[in-house]
């Protein structure tokens, strides 16, 4: 795929005639990392996307602009979504949607004995009408949702079911498509930046990145971490980013190829820390006094580390880390991540 070349004005305008509220804090702060710059031999920036302003922050609070316009523009009463105990998804369109003016509930598979701390406690404590479900099971969950959805409906609620909008995922690739002209101008504030290595959690978010990097023909190279199943991630990528780009007016599809993703930094699985991810955390917090998360960011930011010690840039690179938030998860993980035992 070769999308075509756009000026800014062009793209803005494109992102502009979507339907939209005003949510996300913009734009957010790209700062210097200097003391992680000189520990790994790299000039390191960090788009503090973990500072969008809402509930905690996050890069899905960039997605909400378009999203809750999306459910506004239906008619919805009732926001209803599927995410698990650890979701930031969750968390933020929870208070998304209660700053809205919608009533919000989350079915959580496999959250019945968890917990209420993290995420969970940012969702109770915003009103969320919490289903925590004790299976797992694809089927089962999906059609415990349905019959919440019909009961909804039976009641004369007009429902915004996450699950089946297009928007509310296609909203990521496409708020990640007007950061690329946000950073880009930010860019221009930071010297001599000229190879530009990009690092974000493979999904909606990176084929953002790419479309519009291309778009405006910017020489960044956008490296897509995958925290979990790879499968997942792909279709994360490729089938958010087509819908955005249906919604946008373009006739061009991205396809898997184009995609790079990093498949070495999952760990021993999604949500779960390894030893990489948990070094990264520690060693970001105590050079930059910046937190990351153990489920996204922590293992983005091991490729990062990884990269540099086996030489895989060079003098003229800058590396563009996208904190993408995700910090209320580290008290879920507070024993992985201490440093000691204090007992």
């Amino acid at each position: 795929m070769k999308m075509p070349s756009l000026s800014k004005q062009q793209l803005k305008s494109k992102i502009d005639s979507l339907p939209r509220v005003n949510i996300a804090l913009l734009p957010t702060p790209l700062q210097e990392a200097p003391r992680l710059s000189k520990e790994l031999g790299v000039r390191i920036l960090i788009k503090r996307d973990d500072l969008t302003g809402l509930a905690m922050g996050g890069n899905k609070v960039r997605h909400m602009d378009f999203c809750m316009a999306d459910a506004i523009e239906k008619g919805a009463e009732v926001s209803l979504n599927i995410n698990p105990w650890m979701s930031n998804n969750a968390r933020i369109i929870g208070a998304a949607s209660k700053i809205v003016g919608l009533d919000y509930i989350n079915v959580a598979p496999a959250s019945k004995l968890r917990p209420i701390q993290g995420n969970l406690l940012i969702q109770d404590i915003l009103g969320t009408d919490l289903h925590l479900l004790d299976t797992s099971d694809h089927k089962k969950v999906h059609e415990y949702v349905d019959k919440l959805e019909t009961k909804l409906i039976e009641q004369g609620k007009s429902v915004y079911n996450h699950v089946k909008e297009h928007m509310s995922r296609s909203s990521a690739t496409i708020s990640y498509m007007e950061a690329t002209l946000e950073i880009d101008q930010q860019l221009e504030e930071h010297e001599l930046v000229e190879n530009l290595e990009v690092f974000i959690a493979s999904g909606g978010a990176q084929g953002g990145l790419m479309l519009a990097s291309q778009a405006l023909n910017l020489p960044w190279n956008i490296h897509g971490v995958i925290v979990g199943k790879p499968e997942e991630s792909y279709a994360d990528v490729v089938t958010w980013s087509n819908n955005a780009l249906n919604h946008l007016g373009f006739s061009e599809r991205l396809d898997w190829s184009e995609v790079e993703q990093l498949d070495k930094y999952i760990g021993p699985g999604y949500a779960i820390p390894g030893e990489d991810c948990i070094e990264a955390i520690r060693m970001v917090a105590e050079l930059e006094g910046i937190l990351l998360d153990p489920v996204y960011t922590g293992k983005v930011m091991a490729a990062v580390i990884d990269y540099a010690r086996n030489g895989k840039f060079n003098e003229q690179d800058t590396v563009l880390f996208i904190h993408t938030g995700g910090l209320p998860e580290l008290f879920d993980f507070a024993e992985e991540l201490k440093r000691r035992d204090y007992t």
